[in-house]
């Protein structure tokens, strides 16, 4: 595999999440602490955002092999912390 499409494929995910943490903030601010009875697309983006980060992080591993993994895990930790960032977010918002 191409070493931008490696690069492309681990920080893609990221960029995922932070747009699905900016909807939600979006959300916190045009809704407040009261959701809308009905979701909106704003939750039907942030869950295809959310799932769709699976197989793009799965073909980040499989791209790196099992030789260099050790390189790959501050990537994986980022996007991680940006997955948990956007969930806890949604959490936090009680959405």
């Amino acid at each position: 595999m191409d070493e931008r499409m490696k690069r492309a494929a681990g920080y893609a995910p990221i960029a995922m999440s932070l747009v699905a943490l900016a909807i939600v903030l979006y959300g916190i601010a045009k809704y407040g602490a009261h959701p809308p009875q009905d979701e909106g697309w704003e939750a039907h983006v942030f869950q295809i955002l959310m799932v769709a980060q699976i197989p793009i992080i799965v073909l980040y591993i499989a791209a790196a092999g099992s030789q260099s993994f050790v390189r790959i895990l501050p990537v994986l930790g980022l996007q991680a912390l940006a997955w948990l960032a956007a969930c806890g977010a949604l959490y936090i918002a009680g959405f």
